[in-house]
């Protein structure tokens, strides 16, 4: 299935501060995940990550909506 993930910007604390990140949400269930990063890679490594996440097991094809 494939399901949209509301992506936006936000930023991670890192060892020398604070560091640009991203965050989404997934529009199905509502489970958010954040990954280090705001380019294009970052937004499909949120993706990848949201998939190996999800916490209903479902195995959805995740797709950046910004």
């Amino acid at each position: 299935m494939k399901v949209s993930v509301r992506i936006w910007d936000t930023s991670l604390e890192g060892d020398y501060g604070d560091i640009p990140a991203l965050e989404g949400e997934c529009d199905r269930c509502g489970h958010t995940v954040e990954v280090y990063g705001d380019s294009e890679s970052s937004e499909l490594a949120l993706c990848a990550k949201m998939r190996e996440e999800c916490p209903n097991g479902e195995n959805n094809f995740y797709v950046p909506d910004r």
